[in-house]
């Protein structure tokens, strides 16, 4: 009996702890300036409120030779919370719906796009998260970025 109580208050708990994301509020912590500086390129991704049901967002990658931007968003709709991709070499946005939302990760998936299928964030702490883009086949990459603000784009 003892350990039918244990179980239960366990599973109880669990369930607390991994509801899903219902709102943008859980997501917040993407909002700011994020930096990832590697070997030739510095990418940079930003996040702002729009809304309580939209944030706004942009992605630029810069290397020696060019320049490369996306525009991004999460809104909230009644069939969920999507994430969307307008990049130049795609004729139309792409909408990723987040799938799981359970502590530090948010994963959003597209099975019908070509590449990628899915983009997880991964909030390590409050200053550095890592993001995951992966395909079939065992497409993808990472890119960890750093919670940078406006001094700190000047001393670089």
């Amino acid at each position: 009996m003892k350990l039918l109580l244990v179980m239960l208050m366990l599973i109880s708990s669990f369930s607390t702890i991994a509801k899903p994301c219902d709102n943008l509020n859980q997501l917040s912590g993407l909002l700011g300036k994020w930096q990832s500086v590697q070997a030739h390129s510095t990418l940079q991704e930003q996040w702002h409120r729009v809304s309580d049901n939209t944030f706004e967002g942009s992605g630029e990658t810069y290397t020696d030779q060019w320049q490369h931007n996306e525009s991004l968003r999460l809104f909230n709709m009644p069939e969920g919370i999507y994430y969307l991709a307008n990049v130049a070499h795609n004729p139309l946005p792409v909408a990723f719906k987040l799938t799981s939302c359970e502590g530090a990760l948010a994963v959003f998936e597209n099975h019908d796009h070509n590449f990628p299928n899915k983009i997880e964030y991964h909030f390590i702490d409050s200053e550095h998260i890592r993001v995951a883009v992966s395909g079939q086949d065992s497409q993808g990459f990472e890119i960890k970025f750093t919670r940078i603000n406006e001094t700190n784009i000047e001393d670089e």
